[in-house]
């Protein structure tokens, strides 16, 4: 194999090993999600906000009144799924899962919102000595 398509390789592996560690986490913080949910939610939002410094998270359901329970289980998995984006350099502000159940099945949405990156000093194209 050629330099490059070991490198390729290489790199294809990585990413992989980044999404099977994105994915597995995600897929058990959802399933931790709808457990913390009273049986009355057919939808929820779990809603996980980081400063850097701080995680904090909340499950509701805007139309009932039943209250979820956020397990000690959920709060550590909240804090695994920060960890393992921050580890892989791509870490984020908020992660909002909305999930709901459809024909039985409990289907999910996440988005992130990441920081936002400042533009670099632009370098003047010049330069003066004295």
């Amino acid at each position: 194999m050629s330099e490059n398509g070991h490198e390729q390789t290489l790199k294809a592996k990585k990413m992989t090993d980044k999404f099977d560690s994105y994915s597995s986490v995600l897929t058990a913080l959802v399933a931790e999600a709808v457990q913390c949910a009273p049986e009355s939610w057919d939808r929820g939002l779990l809603l996980i906000d980081c400063d850097g410094k701080r995680i904090n998270y909340k499950l509701k359901n805007e139309t009932s009144i039943d209250k979820a329970s956020i397990s000690q289980q959920l709060r550590q998995l909240c804090e695994q799924y920060w960890t393992v984006f921050a580890d892989h350099g791509e870490p984020w502000n908020e992660a909002i899962v909305d999930f709901w159940r459809e024909d039985g099945q409990w289907k999910f949405k996440m988005n992130l919102k990441r920081p936002a990156i400042a533009p670099a000093p632009s370098k003047p194209r010049w330069k003066f000595w004295n």
